[in-house]
């Protein structure tokens, strides 16, 4: 055909057949789609196809299958596109639900490509599973715009002409039944709304394995669409981020005003909860914005000017699942790398955003992002993090940070001008910083003696708690100092807010909340405004004012942290998104089973025959206390077992788990059976828990906890609750009984210590790399097995406690890693060392903007 060799036939449709082919001219193989002999003598179909050549051709972008060419052969026209391998949404969807993770990213495609058709004024109105091809390197294509409608210019939706044919006006039904759209099926013309609720009927069979909508008929089915809404996403079994429900949910509203207000404000709310941050804006089809990049390169984005706007409506960033026809907030984006942003702080203008973060999978350092030059560019600080500006513009940084948790980073704290290179120290293991009013004095929070401080200025401690701090921040008047505190003895965010004034005098100002993250007063000193959440991670922003009333400022469909506010009222934040992944490892093998159903699984603990695991889950539909579940490894769903805490120990016979949760109530412990059995709940008055595990005989618990108001340390009780019984006064940063019972090992300060518990005396046994935790005891008698995290791996070690011998067992390389550093948050092994579990998160965000927020 012309220029085109045919190699072989791939399939036929309704218009036609398609053929692989081999374009000789430019040696590449295309796909040929032919009309047949009958079609392309009917005029009509003939200007179908003609239409579905010029809206293919007219769009531009990786999300739609592009088009190379058009021609006629022996009478019959033909498309020249390009040759797609892989297979259609249809063919995995009907091998079962797709996994959560996976949907999501294909669900962000195809809301790009929507919004790059809309865009141009095309729309598909017959998206479908079908219409959907995934190639073999997982990128989605939407296919056949034959049914697009091109929306002229100078024409309104009611007015404006279809590509189908001149015959197909209101009245007609087009479209495929059970993901039309109500107006569709009322015949009515469609808009981009339309396609929007045909995504949501694909999302939701994605996700569910289901049709949203499917009768016996097609009668009953068209009725339902108009009539009826599919079971809620829970109802079905799935399991999965609660805000991806609502999504769901707001796609397949009936009245089109409550749908999504475009495509790209859907595309833009996938990408803000899934934290996928591919640097694509939604909008990239629309003349004022280009942009050039790919998932996993760093995008340089090329801005017009004042076209800094990844505008998220209110039914996108500030969508609260109810009809909104004005936005409630507006955000404009500042940021476009993938990656963790840590702490963000603009410049004294307003006009320049120094951060923190960890971009591409590499390693922490600052960044600098200018309104005139919107690229993240190198702040020349050589790995150290900005903690705060001072209104003369000197930074106070930390030098050679580590990471602690959640996202805090301890370092040396230093000074340096803006522009300088080269910091002065000033102070050792500090947690945080920010600068007093007048540029000059500081407030930090450092440890001292294991007890978190916060001193200000540097040298007057206001605070001294075993409580852990982060987030300090200095009042508008210097007078008072803002911080978090959360529970002693553990790394878990929930807490409260402190105002602190210059006397040391206490006042908390805040209720308690599951957790805090991210901290900036209002200009005028009268509200401090934070991130907080009811439940799991989606951070909604609250204010309080220093006289404790509280109020909630925002809330969008994903975590948005705050970070600063300008003395103009120009707000910082940054949309977040944690990710966790429980992947099963078999040693030796490189291949890993994921297995993430919860909304945030974490600490898992296998039993000693590595047949069964149990998963807590900290994710707002586990509610503020958490649940914890039980899941079988030969592929059977998660079970709930209990709540009110997570787990933190298994019993050596796999029947039983110690679950604790930590707060500044009253510590308790529960006892909960992995299969049959009858829980027990441990409680001592005035005596808090932090973590628990169990002896080798099953009998006896380890807690480290504290009576309120002491030091965490080390105690022994049993299953009767026996009042604790004091092993060692201050806790270390590990510890765990050794087989036997006779002994703990200890973790201090990077050596393990073997200790008596019955005459206290301590033995050195050995020393750990810098980096290297202890994690499960092995089979053979006094072995360990111990991890070490870099930037991309875990490998974990096999260690003879009692000579220098050590075997690395394995290396895992984590296939799920999407650009943010490695944060590992628990390994579990089984005893003969042929399972591994391994539970780690994605910390994903990106930088906003925003002027309306009050």
């Amino acid at each position: 055909m012309g220029p085109y060799e045919i190699v072989s036939a791939i399939g036929a449709g309704g218009m036609g057949e398609v053929y692989r082919a081999k374009d000789t001219r430019l040696g590449r193989e295309v796909a040929i789609k032919v009309l047949s002999a009958a079609v392309a003598k009917d005029q009509d179909r003939l200007r179908r196809f003609e239409q579905e050549a010029q809206t293919i051709a007219a769009l531009n972008h990786p999300n739609i299958m592009g088009l190379h060419d058009i021609g006629s052969y022996e009478g019959s026209p033909f498309l020249v596109s390009e040759l797609l391998e892989g297979e259609t949404l249809r063919q995995k969807i009907d091998q079962g639900p797709i996994p959560t993770r996976k949907a999501m990213e294909y669900a962000l495609g195809m809301a790009q490509g929507l919004a790059a058709a809309h865009a141009r004024g095309v729309i598909h109105r017959d998206l479908k599973p079908e219409n959907v091809f995934i190639t073999r390197d997982g990128r989605v294509k939407i296919l056949d715009f034959g049914l697009a409608k091109l929306v002229l210019e100078d024409h309104g939706i009611e007015s404006a002409v279809t590509l189908t044919s001149p015959t197909t006006m209101p009245g007609m039904v087009l479209g495929t039944v059970g993901y039309m759209s109500p107006e569709q099926v009322r015949g009515e013309l469609a808009g981009a709304r339309s396609d929007i609720f045909s995504f949501g009927a694909v999302l939701y069979e994605m996700l569910t394995g289901k049709r949203a909508f499917k009768k016996d008929t097609v009668a009953e089915t068209m009725t339902a669409i108009l009539r009826e809404e599919p079971p809620e996403l829970s109802e079905t079994g799935w399991q999965g981020p609660l805000g991806l429900q609502r999504i769901v949910s707001r796609c397949l509203e009936k009245n089109p005003e409550q749908r999504f207000q475009s495509a790209s404000d859907l595309a833009f709310a996938i990408e803000a909860l899934s934290g996928t941050g591919t640097g694509v804006s939604p909008t990239a089809a629309l003349p004022a914005v280009k942009e050039s990049g790919a998932a996993n390169v760093r995008p340089w984005t090329l801005l017009a000017a004042g076209a800094l706007t990844c505008a998220a409506l209110g039914a996108a960033i500030s969508w609260r699942l109810r009809p909104a026809p004005k936005p409630v907030a507006s955000f404009d984006r500042l940021s476009f790398e993938r990656g963790t942003m840590i702490r963000g702080r603009f410049l004294s203008e307003g006009k320049t955003l120094l951060y923190s973060g960890v971009l591409s999978g590499g390693v922490p350092d600052t960044y600098v992002i200018r309104e005139d030059y919107p690229t993240s560019v190198p702040a020349g600080l050589h790995g150290a993090l900005v903690l705060a500006v001072s209104s003369r513009e000197h930074l106070a940084v930390l030098v050679r940070p580590h990471f602690w948790g959640q996202y805090v980073w301890a370092g040396t704290l230093a000074r340096v001008p803006m522009g300088s290179t080269e910091p002065r120290e000033l102070l050792d293991n500090v947690y945080d910083a920010d600068w007093a009013p007048n540029g000059d004095s500081l407030a930090v929070i450092d440890r001292k003696d294991d007890k978190w401080q916060v001193e200000y200025p540097i040298g007057k401690v206001l605070l001294a708690t075993d409580s852990w701090l982060s987030d300090l921040r200095v009042s508008p008047d210097g007078k008072h100092v803002a911080v978090f505190r959360h529970p002693a003895g553990s790394k878990d965010d929930r807490g409260n807010v402190l105002l602190l004034d210059s006397d040391g005098k206490q006042k908390v100002i805040s209720a308690e909340w599951e957790a805090l993250e991210g901290m900036a007063w209002q200009p005028s000193g009268k509200e401090v405004w934070y991130s907080a959440a009811a439940a799991g991670d989606q951070y909604c922003i609250r204010a309080s004012t220093p006289e404790g009333k509280e109020r909630t400022v925002y809330c969008g469909t994903s975590g948005t942290r705050v970070h600063d506010i300008t003395a103009a009222g120009k707000t910082l934040v940054s949309t977040e998104v944690q990710r966790f992944t429980t992947a099963l490892v078999q040693h030796g093998s490189i291949d890993e089973r994921d297995l993430t159903g919860l909304g945030a699984p974490i600490n898992p603990r296998l039993t000693p025959d590595g047949t069964e695991a149990v998963i807590s889950d900290v994710s707002e539909r586990a509610g503020s206390d958490y649940s914890v579940y039980a899941q079988k490894m030969d592929g059977g769903a998660a079970v709930k077992i209990g709540s009110g805490g997570y787990g933190t120990d298994v019993s050596d016979d796999g029947k039983w788990v110690l679950v604790v949760l930590p707060g500044e109530t009253p510590g308790k412990v529960q006892v909960i059976p992995v299969g049959a059995g009858e829980a027990k709940t441990l409680s001592w008055e005035g005596f808090q828990v932090s973590a628990a595990n169990w002896f080798p005989d099953g009998q006896h618990i380890l807690l480290f906890g504290n009576p309120v108001g002491q030091v965490v340390g080390l105690y022994e009780t049993d299953l009767n609750g026996t009042t604790p019984k004091l092993l060692l006064k201050q806790a270390p940063g590990w510890a765990d009984v050794m087989p036997g019972g006779e002994n703990l090992l200890l973790d201090v300060g990077g050596t393990l210590v073997q200790r008596s518990i019955q005459d206290g005396s301590e033995k050195e046994l050995r020393t750990l790399e810098p980096g290297e935790v202890p994690v499960d005891w092995a089979k053979e008698p006094k072995h360990l097995y111990t991890q070490k995290v870099s930037p991309t791996e875990v490998r974990i070690d096999k260690v003879d406690l009692e000579s220098d011998k050590r075997e690395t067992w394995q290396v895992f390389h984590p296939k799920n890693q999407q650009g943010s550093m490695l944060n590992v948050l628990q390994v579990s092994i089984t005893p003969d060392g042929r399972w591994m579990m391994i539970n780690y998160e994605d910390h994903l965000g990106q930088f906003y903007v925003s002027e309306t927020l009050r």
